[in-house]
């Protein structure tokens, strides 16, 4: 799938996630949608954070309604970025992984050298 259309219309910190993850890996079409949601959702952070620096945290003696989704938008990005799961690029190649990603909700499992 041609994801350039919606590449396009990204905002500036999206758009330099996009390029800079797709030129340090190859990615399959469903990573790239994956790569793509995370940075849609960073649009929405910068939408939203954008919103709360204008207007405040509170509205009306309440929390305003841009933090509450900037907490859910928060939490969707990292599990986003948990599922993509990309390898840290300044790993050696030849030596096994520290910690394997079991999931999107599981958690980092130590695979060798620890208790």
């Amino acid at each position: 799938m041609d994801f350039s259309a919606y590449v396009s219309v990204l905002g500036v910190h999206a758009r330099t996630l996009w390029d800079t993850v797709s030129a340090d890996y190859e990615l399959t079409p469903h990573e790239q949608r994956l790569l793509l949601e995370i940075c849609r959702c960073s649009d929405t952070l910068d939408a939203l954070d954008a919103d709360i620096r204008a207007n405040g945290v509170m509205r009306a003696n309440k929390v305003s309604p841009a933090v509450v989704e900037a907490r859910q938008a928060r939490i969707a990005f990292a599990r986003l970025v948990a599922a993509l799961s990309l390898p840290d690029l300044d790993e050696d190649d030849d030596a096994p992984p520290k910690y394997q990603r079991l999931g999107t909700r599981g958690p980092y499992k130590l695979v060798s050298g620890g208790k």
